[in-house]
């Protein structure tokens, strides 16, 4: 045992050292103190470390023929396996556990008498202090490997500015106090035992494993149908594409033949390499800019300013004349597509000819209203056509009709475009290039879309204004068709 810390009045403290087993299961130590006494301690089961014991009666008196003090025990358990844990048990700021000195088993000493004065039977005539709450043993000790345990016999070491008791000077050959008895076995509350831990059903574990496995399956389902295969059918139309641009590259002049071969290379190598999507779409955009250039480069065979009826026959319609107010009509220089009704669009058609493959061009303004733009491969007969349309803040889709009913409608794409001059009264040049399957969507002369379609491979031309919430008017101006 050592010294823990300085003592009160009366009192001895000192450390006292047990083995794991020890600490565990309880033991009974033989102690040395002051003056030549010897007590044995009995050390209930579940102390820990940190612990203090306090035995009444058992210090030094406080003046001479005065009550004596307590000694107090503070446990030290030896470190083991779990040396590394703390105690869950310890709390530096629990109330030291008080052991009445009548409570020890007595221990041989020497018959003395008490000195002069001391009331019979070793009793103190002062008032005593109250006493300590009763300590119980925490319920969840730990489990520790069993240690050899230390010798029944410990020697008490005491701080060094306290010095033995020896009896008063007036008492000659006095060889001491009579000893308070050994204590005998405590009695402590009986842990309880640890709370029994509810296990997992195996059957609920196996429905949760299998939960979670289906779960897994069906996000890589999703994410396959979803996702990974209509990209992979996307990169296989754009793969297509661009083959379909080297061979028209090699038809062209030398200028056009060597942009195209560029762009074609581009494109080879963004597809070969499956970089990123942002390489791809930059590349892709490339080949796109270069079927415009192609398309686009040779002589109109349509070439109409529109400010007036031509040879092209386009729709005249008076409002009178519409179940919906709408009209085609040549006013103040331009060609107009008006519509009043909400949720209705007027089609203005150029009556002859019929085009397959082509590139259409025409200068639009949205002069009032929400949305217009262009009809191509069209059959108005029968109400199956190609609608292209683009409202006031430059959101675009593309529509395939095969009836009147726009609820049959199917889009082929939709999105913003970014090179769209928006709100009323901005002219932007808007064209169309339809090659076989392929159809390519760009605003002026930037590529936007494009979307691969063989429900219709030819037609008539047209231009559009729509209501979707206000009353619409469309001006279009420079219209021309270049065959390919």
């Amino acid at each position: 045992m050592a010294f823990s810390q300085p003592p009160g009045q009366g009192e001895i403290r000192a450390t006292l050292a047990l083995s794991q087993a020890e600490a565990q299961t309880g033991t009974n130590r033989t102690l040395n103190l002051p003056g030549g006494r010897r007590i044995t301690v009995s050390i209930p089961p579940g102390v820990f470390n940190g612990q203090e014991l306090r035995l009444a009666g058992q210090g030094e008196p406080v003046y001479q023929s005065g009550p004596a003090g307590d000694l107090i025990l503070t446990i030290s358990i030896a470190a083991g396996p779990m040396a590394g844990q703390s105690n869950p048990g310890f709390n530096e700021f629990a109330p030291t556990e008080s052991i009445h000195a009548s409570m020890l088993p007595q221990a041989a000493q020497p018959s003395t008498s008490p000195p002069p004065g001391y009331p019979a039977g070793g009793a103190s005539p002062y008032a005593a202090y109250p006493p300590q709450p009763e300590y119980t043993v925490p319920a969840s000790g730990g489990n520790y490997p069993d240690y050899t345990p230390q010798q029944p016999q410990d020697q008490l070491y005491l701080p060094p500015n306290q010095t033995i008791y020896q009896a008063p000077p007036s008492y000659p050959g006095y060889q001491g106090y009579t000893q308070p008895g050994q204590m005998g076995p405590q009695s402590y509350a009986t842990p309880p035992p640890p709370p029994h831990r509810r296990r997992i059903s195996p059957v609920i574990l196996t429905f949760i494993i299998v939960l979670v496995l289906l779960l897994l399956a069906g996000s890589g389902l999703i994410y396959y149908v979803g996702v990974y295969q209509p990209k992979a059918q996307h990169d296989q139309g754009l793969t297509a594409t661009a083959a379909q641009l080297t061979t028209t590259a090699n038809a062209q002049a030398s200028t056009t033949a060597a942009a195209l071969a560029t762009t074609n290379a581009q494109a080879s190598a963004t597809a070969n390499a499956q970089a990123t999507v942002n390489a791809q779409a930059s590349a892709t955009a490339t080949a796109f800019q270069g079927i415009l250039t192609t398309a686009t480069s040779g002589t109109s065979v349509l070439n109409d300013a529109l400010n007036a009826q031509s040879g092209n026959s386009w729709d005249i319609l008076a409002p009178a004349n519409s179940s919906v107010g709408g009209s085609c009509q040549f006013t103040n220089g331009a060609y107009h597509s008006n519509m009043p009704t909400k949720g209705y669009f007027q089609p203005c058609y150029a009556e002859n000819p019929t085009y397959t493959n082509f590139a259409f061009q025409v200068q639009m303004t949205i002069t009032q209203g929400d949305e217009g733009g262009l009809l191509f491969r069209a059959d108005p007969n029968n109400s199956k056509y190609y609608l292209l349309r683009i409202n006031t803040n430059g959101a675009y889709d593309l529509f395939l009709y095969k009836s009147s009913q726009s609820s049959s409608a199917q889009r082929l794409f939709s999105n913003t475009a970014q090179s769209f001059k928006t709100g009323t009264g901005q002219a932007n040049i808007i064209t169309l290039v339809a090659r076989g399957n392929n159809l390519y969507f760009y605003v002026n002369s930037q590529f936007v879309d494009s979307a691969s379609d063989s429900t219709f491979t030819s037609g008539k031309i047209g231009v559009f204004g729509e209501d979707g919430t206000n009353p619409t008017d469309m001006a279009f101006v420079n219209a021309q068709v270049w065959q390919l």
